[in-house]
């Protein structure tokens, strides 16, 4: 688990400091593309492939629904908290 948050500090680090050109950027941004659609299609194969999943699904799809639903609605609340904190004290700069 460590080397997963050495790797992501080392890329907001990279990014932070701006340390890639406007052409490695574009480069990074297709390559992430490319990664993503592995990654979606490689669990969608894992997901296929197991039959407890697929038995299941009807009950899965309730709950996965319902942390989506969560999942979003917790993310628009934090944003729009952070953006009041942050942006709003900008503001009266």
């Amino acid at each position: 688990m460590w080397k997963i948050f050495l790797v992501l500090a080392m890329g907001f680090a990279i990014g932070f400091f701006g340390l890639l050109k406007e052409k490695q950027i574009k480069l990074n941004c297709r390559l992430q593309t490319l990664w993503l659609m592995l990654l979606i299609f490689c669990m969608g194969v894992s997901i296929g492939r197991n039959g407890d999943v697929i038995r299941n699904l009807p009950v899965l799809g309730g709950k996965a629904l319902l942390f989506a639903i969560s999942a979003v609605i917790g993310s628009i609340l934090f944003v729009f908290l952070l953006s009041k904190l942050f942006f709003e004290k900008e503001g009266k700069k």
